[in-house]
């Protein structure tokens, strides 16, 4: 029987976990594995995860080590057991019943490679996630919102997967490798995705199957701002040649001067946005 497995990675999710894990464990018709790896969370969040559901995989690190590298260990863990399909959700994610089904059904039979489902936000009907854009003239990624024809179909395509529940096919992995971990947080899904385009692999959103996210990290976070901002440039920096590296410069220029007025005016969040700018000049 074919493997189908799903990696959390938890840092102080709370009681989202719970929900995240049941689910994934409730859905039809499939048998899902699920792994859990923590990134030393301290809340308690995974203990009561444990004390509910002591048969699932927990894979415990010491520190926080960010996003990429924890599904990486996830995934390894996985693939070692012969996993035809991995399935990343985050904690602050659900489900519903034929979302995980339908997804490893359709990487399955290679309809698609890597899938998502239309990500609504939590207790909503409006659109999270129904496709992807990744500009280098603006060096940034953007949520596009599918219209309804597009919703009609039975896959739409689009330029990356979000991390926040994205199936992938064990050969993808394969062939280009894990996650980047020069991302701490935000953009390895970008970048993970397109690599694989680049491989030849197929990226669709899969309009009948839904799932819901609460984003417990708000737009207002200023940890949120930081690594957004650092990996967005990192992402840019790695992906862009030529002309486009030379606007990839012009354009954190300008960035730079429209901070430092930021800082000026002591506009909220400018300092993080300040903190990323230097962090990734360190990096070159």
């Amino acid at each position: 029987m074919d493997k189908h497995y799903f990696i959390i990675v938890n840092y102080n999710s709370g009681t989202d976990l719970i929900k995240c894990v049941e689910s994934i464990l409730y859905s039809d018709d499939i048998t899902p594995y699920i792994a859990i790896v923590d990134n030393a969370s301290r809340d308690g969040s995974l203990e009561e995860c444990k004390a509910r559901f002591p048969k699932f995989t927990y894979i415990y690190n010491t520190h926080n080590i960010g996003f990429a590298a924890a599904a990486n260990i996830g995934t390894r863990y996985a693939l070692e057991r012969n996993a035809k399909t991995i399935t990343f959700c985050n904690p602050d994610a659900v489900i519903d019943k034929k979302c995980a089904h339908i997804l490893t059904s359709i990487v399955n039979t290679k309809k698609a490679d890597i899938v998502s489902p239309i990500i609504y936000k939590y207790n909503s009907s409006e659109h999270w996630f129904s496709g992807g854009k990744i500009s280098f003239l603006k060096m940034r990624t953007i949520h596009k919102h599918s219209s309804k024809k597009q919703l009609s179909k039975s896959l739409i395509s689009t330029n990356y997967i979000t991390g926040c529940v994205m199936t992938v096919s064990a050969s993808v992995f394969q062939k280009i490798s894990l996650f980047d971990e020069n991302f701490f947080l935000y953009y390895e899904d970008a970048d993970f995705s397109l690599r694989a385009r680049k491989a030849g692999f197929t990226l669709g959103i899969i309009p009948s199957t839904k799932a819901y996210h609460k984003e417990l990290s708000e737009q207002t976070n200023p940890q949120k701002t930081y690594f957004l901002v650092l990996s967005g440039l990192i992402f840019f920096n790695k992906h862009t040649h030529g002309l486009s590296k030379l606007w990839f410069y012009i354009h954190l220029k300008l960035r730079k001067i429209k901070n430092y007025f930021d800082c000026k005016k002591n506009k909220p969040l400018s300092q993080q946005v300040h903190k990323a700018y230097e962090d990734f000049d360190k990096l070159k």
